[in-house]
């Protein structure tokens, strides 16, 4: 069963709690890095290297909205570990930059007309095994703003993989693009920061672009009756609707206005588990114009999507989460294979807040 946690009061209440608990797996994703480290550089500069990392994320905490910086804080202070490493665990994704994964699509007309639906798959090249054993579903409800929900891992404050009391689901993908800052607010933690404050998806797209961006994003946002994607880099974003009923996203840019910021492929990071022939916009186009295939003309309900996303031209070796979800009544549903690709299933329901 899916490890979930409830965590509620102030910043420092959350943080405190959240440490305490998960003490001990915060401390294990420090050494899974400190351990891939030392492979990389082979084992001559592992805390040389951790301590570069840790540097360079401290220049993202001036752009962390204040009430994530006390709760990052009484984290490291519950879990005995250093403020730094909370840190880096939040934006090691705003460093390491444009690693290409994840798919994700919406449905309209899903079990019931103008009802929406939506699915993702995260693709990690690195961390798999840890990233699939150690998630958890944080339950928020904070002192101001929505509850939420937030399937993530142990220090891991920002929202990748989110839904709303008020309904809204979030689903965030990398895309490579050129357009990139160290002085915007890091990613995940501008989602959080939106699914806090809105209670619509126009309104949580609206707070994401009034804040600065640090990478490229595809974030695929559901509600109960519409979705959008934005396609966002540091400085831009443009929004896309359904078309035929159906929105997809990979992990590149589809708007117009978006073409000319796209940049270069990256290869693979050491030990990936992803091939270097999926590190290719080929790879990603080819994945959405998959999903788009199998999502075409039909009425769709969470079970097709769960198979959509386990489809092997889909899923990959590194989906270490998928889950989908049904907005109108708060409703997730989250694979748990023991490897991936998790999305092979079988699939837990988790109703919230009923």
């Amino acid at each position: 069963m899916l490890r979930k946690l409830e965590l509620w009061g102030s910043p420092q209440e959350l943080g405190r709690r959240h440490g305490q608990i998960l003490a001990a797996d915060i401390r294990l994703l420090r050494r899974t890095l400190l351990t891939y480290l030392a492979h990389i550089s082979l084992y001559a500069g592992a805390l040389p290297l951790f301590g570069l990392l840790k540097w360079l994320a401290r220049g993202f905490w001036p752009q962390v909205p204040p009430h994530l910086q006390q709760e990052m804080a009484a984290i490291a202070a519950g879990a005995g570990v250093s403020l730094g490493g909370v840190l880096l665990l939040n934006v090691i994704d705003d460093l390491a930059n444009n690693s290409p994964r994840c798919s994700a699509l919406a449905v309209e007309n899903g079990e019931a007309p103008g009802t929406c639906l939506m699915g993702r798959n995260l693709d990690y090249p690195v961390f798999t095994e840890p990233l699939t054993r150690l998630q958890t579903l944080f339950l928020l409800e904070p002192q101001q703003g929505q509850a939420l929900a937030s399937l993530a891992w142990p220090g891991y404050v920002g929202v990748c993989t989110g839904l709303n009391r008020a309904g809204v689901a979030l689903a965030q993908l990398s895309a490579v693009s050129r357009d990139r800052s160290l002085k915007g607010t890091p990613a995940a933690l501008r989602f959080r920061l939106a699914l806090e404050q809105g209670d619509t998806v126009a309104a949580v797209a609206a707070q994401v672009l009034r804040e600065p961006g640090t990478i490229g994003n595809n974030l695929l946002l559901c509600g109960p009756q519409e979705a959008l994607v934005l396609e966002l880099s540091a400085r831009r974003g443009a929004v896309r609707h359904p078309r035929h009923g159906v929105l997809t996203a990979t992990n590149h840019y589809q708007s117009p206005a978006m073409l000319d910021l796209k940049g270069r492929f990256p290869s693979p990071p050491p030990y990936s588990v992803i091939s270097s022939d999926q590190f290719s916009e080929a790879y990603s186009q080819a994945r959405n114009q998959r999903l788009q295939e199998l999502a075409r003309d039909r009425h769709l309900g969470p079970e097709d999507l769960q198979r959509i996303l386990a489809d092997p031209q889909v899923a990959n070796a590194g989906t270490a989460v998928c889950t989908v979800f049904r907005p109108a009544d708060r409703v997730l549903w989250v694979a748990r294979g023991e490897a991936p690709p998790v999305s092979q299933g079988p699939f837990e329901a988790i109703n919230l807040w009923n």
